[in-house]
């Protein structure tokens, strides 16, 4: 007996989330533990029964079916199931089959409740639904990475050697002008020495402007009085989580006795992150040859593996690279009409697709189009046909590789004035069909990158407006939205989706970021909305009251955490000197990210059933 004890605890000494637990917290709950013996065929649990114990899969296989139908689940030697079961009082949902001959540990329900209880970490991972799980891996994870940065005082960030101050009883005004005059948008409000508040752009935005109260007004009637504060020898990380858990952009840092000695900014700690970025991004826009631009552009790869290196999230790895890619196009431009001349009428180039939303990583191919202003004419579309023949050729040398679907400015029918754009977005949402919508949903994130934006916000708000009054355009974009075959979840090395078939890889853009785009671009057009990055889309969704927050949000979280697993494979591919892709390997992933993505998969499964339910209604 005491020898099975031993072996118990050294198998759940290596298990998640068991591991969490202290050698004494192990040796106490190693003894309540049952085994229990099942052949290959066997109902371990029956949907409709009721269930009091947490149970762990020693050896052996088994498959979780809802209501003994659905395919929800299969697990192998490690993983705990049976545990919402015990959440909901007892109810049993998915009947438990053996897949093989398995061996089973079963932990009494009271006793997982304490060490629910007791342990916050045991309880993160045993929470009730998916969305919390990945809300605390993400929180776990962050805090993971800033851990990098302890060593780093938060002075040396600081780019000014003296505050920029005002007095509480300083008029509106005459903060607003000192803030202009040292260039600053965070201004430290002081009483003599002490420091009593501080005033931002925003403050003078939300609460004189937008309100109408008088710039003679004292600037202790506007500013956010007692501010949060570190001393200038704290770490960044502890500035970066100060920031993350309150929201704040600016930091007032305060000197070994107590004084004002400046302010941080979350601009700062981000240009120090991102310093090669921002590097990579002085050389583009500085470049006066193609040649120049084309050297410039080549480090956006090696610039992408430092920011992943350096534990920047993913949304600031694929905001920094959008603003890179941004800049090539943006300066590509410039050279073109450069060689050239200047464009005969206002034109824009807009960019779409991942570029557009601000998603991009490296290795992407250019997705971008030419809005003529109508009154070019003959000379002038011969004009705008060679620009954007040597805008696409210079972007193609710098990296950004010709589209395979011909989603570029060398192309003809990329190149159309704003009338013409217009017909075209107007037949795509009259006239839909499956095989249009499936090439010309990348069209709906489109956005300026060079010239006249006018030509693209107006061309935007029309298309957005239009699609919006269109029930059927909106049910075959739900009904593309559908083709993603997003996985059940990770089973031994293999993906495990609906039909059971197993691939040995995973293609993270494909099955499951993709499918969180296609649902917020679809309920934004629906809405009306003409917001184009995904995380601003749902947000916008959410306000709007067309989505609860917190499923937005657990959306946002999934498409953090699946984008994470993505730009670590691409930075590590990058870095080998291997051209990137989006195939994750399960043989790659930890027992905790497999946990994780499945948990991302639930949320993404269950959004696209409710786009299904909600607008795809005929179609699909």
């Amino acid at each position: 007996m005491a020898q099975e004890i031993a072996e118990i605890t050294r198998f759940l000494r290596k298990s998640p989330p068991f591991d969490l637990l202290s050698n004494e917290e192990l040796s106490r709950i190693s003894p309540r533990v049952t085994v229990t013996y099942h052949r290959a065929g066997d109902e371990i649990l029956t949907a409709g029964k009721s269930n009091d114990r947490l149970m762990i899969v020693r050896s052996g296989a088994v498959e979780l079916r809802l209501a003994g139908r659905e395919l929800t689940a299969r697990l192998e030697s490690g993983s705990a199931f049976a545990y919402p079961s015990i959440l909901r009082g007892g109810e049993i949902r998915n009947t438990t089959i053996a897949l093989e001959d398995t061996l089973i540990y079963a932990l009494p329900g009271a006793e997982f409740l304490r060490l629910r209880d007791e342990n916050p970490r045991f309880r993160e991972y045993f929470s009730e639904d998916e969305s919390d799980r990945i809300r605390h891996a993400l929180r776990r994870r962050e805090e993971e990475a800033y851990s990098g940065f302890d060593a780093v005082r938060i002075d040396s960030l600081m780019r000014r050697t003296s505050p920029v101050t005002c007095a509480p009883e300083d008029s509106i005004r005459d903060a607003a002008q000192i803030m202009q005059a040292a260039d600053v948008s965070t201004l430290a409000v002081c009483d003599g020495a002490d420091l009593v508040g501080i005033l931002s752009d925003k403050d003078l935005r939300n609460r004189v402007v937008a309100t109408g109260l008088p710039p003679t007004q004292p600037v202790s009637a506007v500013m956010t009085p007692n501010p949060r504060t570190l001393h200038t020898h704290d770490s960044v990380a502890e500035a970066m989580a100060l920031m993350a858990s309150g929201g704040f952009r600016h930091i007032p840092l305060l000197d070994k006795s107590g004084v004002l000695a400046g302010m941080i900014s979350s601009s700062d700690i981000l240009a120090h992150l991102g310093h090669n970025a921002i590097d990579a991004g002085l050389a583009i826009a500085r470049a006066e040859t193609a040649e120049a631009l084309v050297a410039a552009a080549r480090r956006i790869p090696d610039s992408f593996v430092r920011m992943v290196r350096q534990g920047l999230s993913p949304r600031h790895v694929t905001r920094f690279v959008s603003a890179l890619g941004e800049a090539t196009h943006r300066r590509a431009a410039e050279l073109a009409e450069a060689e050239l001349g200047p464009p005969p009428v206002p034109y824009a180039l807009a960019v779409f697709g991942s570029l557009a939303r601000e998603e991009q990583l490296v290795g992407s191919d250019q997705d971008n189009g030419l809005l003529i202003a109508d009154e070019v004419d003959a000379a002038g579309e011969e004009y705008f046909a060679a620009l954007g023949t040597r805008i696409s050729d210079l972007l193609h040398e710098c990296g950004f590789v010709y589209c395979k679907g011909g989603i570029m400015a060398k192309n003809a029918d990329q190149r159309l004035t704003a009338t013409g754009w217009r017909k075209r977005y107007e037949d795509w949402i009259e006239r839909p069909d499956e095989d249009r919508i499936l090439r010309a949903t990348i069209f709906f994130d489109m956005r300026c990158v060079h010239g006249e934006a006018k030509l693209v916000e107006d061309l935007r708000s029309d298309v957005v407006a239009h699609a919006s009054k269109s029930s059927i355009f909106a049910s075959y974009l739900a009904s593309d939205a559908q083709r993603s075959k997003v996985p059940l979840g990770i089973f031994r090395n293999l993906v495990l989706e609906d039909a059971a078939d197993g691939s040995k890889v995973f293609d993270v853009k494909a099955q499951a970021i993709m499918p969180i785009i296609d649902v917020a671009r679809t309920l934004a057009l629906s809405n009306g909305s003409v917001a184009v990055g995904t995380a601003e889309r749902l947000r916008a969704i959410a306000q709007d009251g067309r989505m609860a927050t917190g499923d937005a949000q657990s959306l946002i979280d999934a498409m953090t955490l699946v984008s994470e697993l993505r730009i670590r494979h691409q930075a590590d591919q990058v870095a080998d000197g291997i051209e990137p892709d989006n195939a994750i390997a399960p043989s790659t992933l930890s027992p905790l990210e497999r946990d994780h993505l499945k948990d991302a998969f639930g949320v993404i499964r269950g959004a696209l059933d409710s786009l299904r339910r909600n607008l795809a209604g005929g179609i699909a």
